[in-house]
């Protein structure tokens, strides 16, 4: 049951359509692979949203395409395979009849070699290319049930105070979602997870580990992508990439989108924080702590290199041009476009408008009762099948001499036929060896005849095939010509390509010198650290303190009797005088309190009085 379901025709169909479909897209990548290196090459001082936008265009395009390819050419009916315009210049191998039918001959370029392989290999090339993207699938959805995995297991909510900066960055970025921020401890990179309720992961101890400025930006960097609906995009490349994962353009473009995206990211979190230079400083630092924290080199790009381009980026306003192996990509996929339209253009539309499999060609020379090579001498006699109605001619000899006479041998239904003949006239015949006396010759007169007009009909086609082959000769040498033209143009795109390539190790040799700078801010920046820490424990100090000498204050009075407890009061106290809940106290009280708590004239202390808690000196305010 098996067998029937693969041999049926549809299936056959489906088959051949789906290898040639792949087949197709090779040359259709090569098309995008141009159109993408033009768009990078003219959008150098373009926002990467237009540079993302027309890339994603390409990629839809092409998908379209390839559908596009796919319903023609299975829409296109099976016809037989006879073959208009066969000629003897080829196959050598016809049936004549008494119309004098000639099925015609093949001309086959490497096009067509290629398009006949892939039909006669279809099963094994798709089942090839099912395994792999059979494969690619199972690791996409093993992918996908891992993040479903993560999102349930050793996650922790985040301090309150890290919801609430959450949600005002979600407002700020005007993304209107619920949207859940959660601590991850199987995650290294913050990412978003879900499409229809997206929950964003940061690792475990990013949130306490960085500066809160770095972390609200690297959050708005994720936020962003939530706000630009990403998460649908990246799904639908996956899809792309395990289809054509053969594809070099396909994987190109796909990566290129992915980059682009990225800084279309970067831009929305830079407009919200308006400083280039605090998002910098998050892009380093978590690369710095992610490094710290793990033996695995990935940081927030994902890439170091792609890091140091964001950072350039960003800060020059300039896009990242092709490098030297993009460009040579972009060189090669045109002169192969050219290469091949070339080769498809060549094609003689007189000469064959169908591809014969080799199956197929012997199924034709079985078919065929006569052999005739003309006009050197060839014998081959096939034998004949069944009774003929029509004239079948097995082989044939012709010998042109000079003075008008031509010579015949001929094998025709068993017999051999030696014909001479000057100006016309039969002046010798011979057949099966027996000489036909001169007197009987017009008895076989109609015979010969038919047999000799059918033979000088082919002798005049085969030298027009031949006139033509020559025309297909002097094509051919121009085409070579052209070939060695684009041969020297392409060498000179590989001395380019070694210039370039000289341009990207200064350029490195750069970015290393980029990388020391960015090592020495960051020794100053950890010592700033230090200090700031230091400041901070200071003042913890002094608050404490200040907190302390203010609980002492309130017990002194409760003890003198002026209060009783602390609810609704008040009291300011200074060089000058004591009041507590409006009400000035006596001296007496005012110098004992005053002696123990405050000795510099320009201090007072203060709490809930006209709104202020406090201590304040020299102009400073220390609350709780």
């Amino acid at each position: 049951m098996e067998v029937e379901i693969v041999n049926q025709p549809y299936f056959e169909k489906f088959i051949r359509t789906m290898c040639l479909t792949l087949m197709h897209s090779l040359w259709q990548g090569l098309i995008v692979a141009i159109l993408a290196g033009a768009i990078l090459l003219f959008t150098k001082k373009a926002k990467p949203v237009l540079r993302y936008n027309l890339l994603v265009v390409l990629l839809v395009g092409f998908m379209s395409a390839a559908c596009f390819t796919f319903t023609i050419l299975m829409q296109q009916e099976d016809r037989p395979m006879s073959v208009p315009g066969l000629s003897i210049s080829n196959f050598s191998t016809v049936k004549l009849t008494d119309s004098t039918q000639v099925a015609g001959s093949v001309n086959t370029n490497l096009v067509d070699v290629i398009r006949e392989f892939c039909v006669e290999h279809s099963r094994l090339i798709v089942a090839c290319w099912f395994l792999m993207f059979a494969f690619k699938s199972f690791q996409a959805v093993a992918g996908f049930l891992y993040l479903k995995k993560i999102k349930s297991h050793n996650i922790h909510e985040p301090v309150k105070n890290w919801k609430t900066r959450f949600a005002c960055l979600a407002e700020k970025l005007r993304v209107n979602r619920q949207i859940r921020l959660m601590e991850s401890g199987n995650v290294m990179v913050p990412m978003v997870i879900g499409f229809f309720k997206p929950i964003v992961m940061v690792p475990l101890g990013m949130l306490a580990n960085l500066p809160a400025s770095q972390v609200e930006a690297i959050l708005l960097h994720e936020l962003a992508h939530i706000r630009r609906k990403d998460y649908f995009v990246n799904l639908i490349q996956i899809f792309c990439e395990n289809v054509f994962f053969f594809n070099p353009a396909l994987l190109w473009i796909s990566s290129l989108i992915r980059e682009e995206r990225e800084h279309c990211c970067d831009d929305l979190a830079i407009e919200v924080l308006q400083s280039k230079t605090s998002f910098v400083q998050a892009l380093v630092s978590f690369q710095e702590y992610n490094l710290a924290t793990s033996s695995v080199t990935i940081a927030f790009s994902k890439k170091r290199n792609h890091l140091l381009d964001r950072i350039k980026r960003i800060i020059n306003n300039n896009n990242k041009p092709l490098d030297a192996m993009e460009k040579l990509f972009v060189t090669i996929s045109l002169v192969s476009a050219a290469v091949l339209s070339a080769a498809v253009s060549h094609v003689n539309p007189e000469m064959g408008k169908a591809i014969v499999s080799h199956k197929q060609k012997q199924q034709i020379v079985a078919q065929a009762p006569l052999k005739i090579v003309l006009p050197e001498t060839i014998t081959d006699t096939l034998p004949k099948k069944g009774k003929q109605s029509e004239i079948s001619i097995h082989s044939a000899n012709v010998y042109t001499a000079t003075e008008g006479v031509s010579t015949y041998n001929v094998h025709m239904d068993g017999k051999a036929y030696d014909i001479v003949q000057k100006n016309g006239s039969i002046i010798d015949l011979n057949i099966d060896g027996k000489q036909i006396p001169e007197s009987e010759i017009a008895s076989h007169q109609a015979e010969i005849d038919k047999i000799i007009q059918v033979v000088k009909v082919e002798h005049e086609k085969a030298e027009v095939e031949r006139g033509k082959a020559d025309e297909r000769r002097k094509e051919a040498e121009v085409y070579r010509n052209e070939a060695d033209k684009m041969r020297k143009e392409a060498e000179v795109h590989r001395n380019e390509a070694d210039k370039m390539r000289g341009e990207a190790d200064k350029r490195r040799a750069e970015a290393d010198e980029m990388r020391k700078s960015a090592e020495a801010h960051r020794v100053i920046a950890d010592k700033h650290r230090e200090e700031a820490e230091q400041m901070r424990k200071g003042a913890e100090k002094e608050r404490q303190a200040y907190e302390k000498m203010q609980n002492d204050l309130i017990n002194d009075l409760k003890e003198a009797g002026i209060i009783t407890g602390t609810t609704n009061l008040s009291y300011r106290l200074t060089q000058d005088e004591l009041v507590v809940n409006g009400q000035k106290v006596s001296a007496a009280l005012h110098q004992k309190i005053k002696a123990r708590y405050i000795q510099d004239r320009a201090v007072e202390m203060v709490y809930n009085y006209k709104g202020r808690t406090g201590y304040t000196t020299t102009g400073f305010i220390y609350t709780k």
